[in-house]
């Protein structure tokens, strides 16, 4: 048999199918290469003729393109596998079409559709989903529900792929729903159970020596802030970056937010110099790669930070900025008016404070 399948035997078709497998069921890979490979196991499905093996192929490197942070391209493609797998009825891909949909809508800005995306992820899984569908669907459906500001509905999600991946072994699936679910209840403003449930993360990658990635790491940096411990959330974040930038970018946000979380640590500090170069960072990747929720959070930090310098202008100018962006945002995603409101004053009380030194 021809090791890449051209000859259509069954048994190319099964080495194609398990190779697709290897890359759909992973939690975290390099997008740039996880593209690359992709985009040859597309052609290699072309070869043999087999339509649904080439859309399995074609969303691979689609998901792969978003991480990159090219989501706009990914959403335009995106498109047509949803439509051919709702004429042939292929509810295993149609599943995993929705997820991926739902992380461009997320990386575009537009919450609401992400949540309905996720919702019919999770509607369409049955006895075709593999193990890795089963939790990472109802965890991406918490997440959506968290970042739409409904933790009622979304704490019982990740409960149950909390339990779904200890009862099927799924460890990296395990860290991964914990890390989340921490950070969501962080965001929420539940330090408590942010804590909690950040403890039981951190408990089970050492009873089963799992490496915590940056993601993980971000999360404990953000409840450290939260403790008011500046120093040691600074040197997490930077460790986190570290290995964030060894690893391999694995999704198109993650770095604007590691940035952000540090500038965060710095200002805390009073390290306002390099806070300011670690927010320029942030603000960076969000207008390169149309990050429009995450450029919102960057606006509101700088005129926060600018207030604390004592630079009147830029603190003004940030704090439009961060109304305009915010107003840019798709309505669901925008936040009371009040939120303005206490920025504005906040940036207002701290014009007449001293420049702190960084």
């Amino acid at each position: 048999m021809n090791r890449h399948g051209v000859d259509g035997s069954v048994a190319g078709a099964e080495e194609l199918s398990a190779a697709l497998l290897a890359l759909e069921d992973r939690v975290a890979v390099d997008a740039a290469v996880g593209y690359t490979a992709a985009v040859q196991l597309e052609r290699q499905a072309e070869a043999l003729g087999d339509e649904a093996l080439l859309m399995r192929a074609r969303l691979c490197w689609i998901d792969m393109l978003r991480r990159t942070g090219d989501f706009r391209e990914a959403g335009r493609h995106v498109k047509g596998i949803q439509a051919w797998t709702r004429k042939h009825g292929d509810r295993r891909l149609q599943a995993r079409a929705h997820l991926v949909r739902a992380s461009i809508e997320r990386l575009s800005g537009n919450g609401a559709k992400s949540l309905r995306h996720a919702q019919d992820a999770v509607e369409l899984l049955d006895e075709t989903a593999t193990a890795h569908m089963q939790v990472w669907h109802r965890l991406k459906l918490a997440d959506a529900l968290a970042e739409n500001g409904d933790m009622d509905a979304a704490r019982p999600r990740y409960r149950q792929a909390e339990e779904l991946a200890l009862g099927l072994r799924e460890w990296e699936r395990l860290i991964v729903t914990l890390n989340n679910w921490a950070y969501s209840e962080y965001r929420a403003g539940d330090l408590p159970r942010a804590r909690d449930v950040a403890r039981r993360m951190q408990e089970h990658a050492v009873a089963r020596a799992y490496h915590l990635d940056s993601d993980a790491l971000d999360t404990i940096g953000v409840i450290q802030i939260a403790n008011g411990e500046y120093a040691e959330a600074e040197q997490t974040m930077q460790v986190c970056i570290a290995r964030n930038k060894g690893a391999g970018a694995n999704d198109a946000d993650e770095m604007a937010e590691y940035l952000l979380t540090l500038a965060r640590a710095q200002r805390g500090l009073g390290a306002t110099d390099r806070a300011l170069k670690s927010l320029d960072a942030a603000h960076l990747q969000c207008t390169e790669r149309g990050l429009r929720e995450i450029l919102v959070r960057v606006y509101r930090e700088k005129a926060e930070l600018h207030a604390v310098r004592g630079e009147h202008t830029e603190a003004l100018a940030a704090t439009e900025a961060f109304i305009a962006a915010r107003e840019a945002l798709p309505s669901p995603q925008r936040k009371p008016l009040r939120v303005i409101l206490h920025a504005l004053l906040r940036t207002r009380r701290g014009l007449s404070g001293n420049r702190a030194a960084g």
